[in-house]
């Protein structure tokens, strides 16, 4: 994979080119920050946030029980 500078460099006749490849790098950093944000509140539960455990959609464990007791 060719690195950044590599990549400018072949562009360098055509600034057009280059304020374009910026805009790209600008927007896949964005994005790669907007989804690391979207899995964290993914990951969250009522176990580790303020959230109602009513809001627990896919719950991965089962809740420990309330009693040992055999009914």
């Amino acid at each position: 994979m060719m690195k950044r500078e590599e990549i400018l460099a072949l562009c360098a006749s055509t600034p057009e080119v280059i304020a374009y490849i910026i805009s790209l790098e600008s927007q896949i950093k964005e994005l790669t920050e907007r989804i690391e944000a979207l899995k964290s509140r993914l990951n969250q539960n009522s176990r580790n946030s303020s959230r109602p455990p009513s809001t627990d959609y896919f719950v991965k464990e089962k809740p420990n029980p309330k009693s040992l007791r055999k009914p």
